[in-house]
């Protein structure tokens, strides 16, 4: 099967072969392992957004179209899955970056007031701007892996940061240095 070409690949899958099943997984899993891993930085993250791809394949073998590039449909997939991860952790991941716990003698006693003055504008954010922030200062993505991400253009990712962070300096003027240092606050 591994010497079959993608839509012979694809026919046999739709019919339920588990053989051309694991082939288009041999075939295809470590590219798309890459690509999940370029745009989540995390192994383990990008191991389960691969096998969700596939999962996902097999679940919907019966839509897969002979005619089409099974490739592009398998990294749309994963995209699609990246993009839903790096959202969701953008939205979710803000409050649990910000309530990491440090040791009890490293604790400012202003700290928690402070991390909850940074956790309300952030909130305070819209959706979008929120995560375009997000992704580039607590994952440290370039404004061109966060457009490809969320699928917008380089300058409307420009844009929103550029406003999150007028908007951030505004609600926080006497702790605006904060902006810039790790999450662990």
């Amino acid at each position: 099967m591994a010497d079959f070409q993608d839509d012979a690949l694809v026919r046999a899958v739709r019919a339920g072969g588990s053989a051309a099943f694991k082939a288009l997984y041999e075939r295809y899993a470590r590219a798309l392992f890459g690509f999940l891993w370029r745009r989540t930085r995390d192994r383990e993250v990008a191991e389960d957004l691969t096998q969700e791809t596939f999962v996902r394949v097999w679940r919907h073998r019966d839509d897969l179209d002979p005619a089409r590039s099974v490739r592009a449909y398998l990294f749309q997939i994963a995209r699609r899955l990246a993009v839903d991860h790096l959202r969701r952790k953008a939205q979710l991941g803000v409050a649990a970056e910000l309530d990491s716990e440090q040791p009890a003698a490293e604790v400012d006693p202003d700290a928690f007031a402070k991390r909850d003055r940074i956790r309300q504008a952030l909130a305070a954010l819209p959706q979008q701007q929120r995560a375009v922030f997000c992704l580039s200062r607590f994952d440290g993505l370039k404004y061109a892996e966060i457009a490809e991400t969320l699928e917008l253009s380089v300058k409307t990712v420009e844009v929103h940061m550029g406003r999150a962070l007028k908007k951030l300096r505004d609600l926080l003027r006497d702790l605006a240095v904060l902006l810039w240092l790790p999450p662990f606050l």
